[in-house]
């Protein structure tokens, strides 16, 4: 299955994780993804950190910060 790529900017409103959560929501939905979805989402809001939890979501999705 192809990866959902996610464009985000780390220094705007888009950077913020809830928004990032919410757009792999919608592509994993359009994949059908919706039980691997949930375990990511569970994993990335137990995250000790902004980095981890992008980490996390990156092992089904390339993250394209537009802000570099």
């Amino acid at each position: 299955m192809k990866r959902p790529v996610i464009e985000y900017n780390s220094k705007g409103e888009t950077g913020n994780i809830f928004w990032i959560v919410a757009a792999l929501l919608r592509e994993m939905r359009k994949q059908r993804r919706i039980a691997e979805y949930n375990d990511i989402r569970d994993r990335v809001f137990a995250a000790s950190s902004y980095k981890e939890a992008l980490e996390i979501i990156g092992e089904v999705a390339d993250l394209v910060d537009t802000a570099r």
